[in-house]
């Protein structure tokens, strides 16, 4: 991935000398210290912009995520837990996740004005994904009354 090692440690926690005696197989590394690692590789691997590892896209996702429950009554956590790309729309429980996840892009992209790519990346999602999920919000306040509800209650929120 080309991270250089120094900012790998810095971002994991662990002494660059630590580092460079596993790499060289002089000392075998605890699995806490593989752990931390392995973290901060998926920061970087989910970075965004110029900055490598930015967890700022990821925090406004998942704030975005618990102010969209919070209007949905949901459970964040639940939200969170369930995988998208499951699609698993004849289950109800997966089916609230995702319209709850739907709100907030939309929210991410119109009050936070964060591109559907960087909230793709931060959900684990397809830009397509967020742009249909969005167009679908909008949309869907047309026929549906409740949604329309929450998403002007979310608005005089933001104005």
């Amino acid at each position: 991935m080309k991270v250089p090692k120094h900012r790998l440690c810095v971002i994991a926690g662990v002494a660059p000398r630590t580092y460079d005696y596993a790499v060289a197989g002089e000392t075998r590394p605890v699995q806490s210290t593989v752990a931390k690692l392995n973290l901060a590789l998926d920061r970087f691997r989910t970075g965004f912009g110029k900055e490598a590892g930015e967890l700022a896209p990821h925090a406004t996702f998942k704030a975005c995520l618990i102010i969209a429950s919070f209007y949905k009554d949901a459970d964040a956590r639940t939200v969170l837990a369930s995988i998208p790309g499951r699609k698993a729309t004849a289950d109800p429980e997966w089916l609230d996740a995702a319209r709850t996840r739907q709100l907030a892009y939309w929210i991410c992209n119109g009050f936070f004005g964060m591109r559907e790519a960087d909230i793709g990346r931060a959900a684990g999602v397809t830009k397509q994904a967020v742009s249909n999920a969005i167009a679908a919000t909008m949309d869907g306040r047309d026929t549906d009354p409740e949604l329309d509800r929450i998403c002007r209650q979310i608005e005089r929120v933001f104005e």
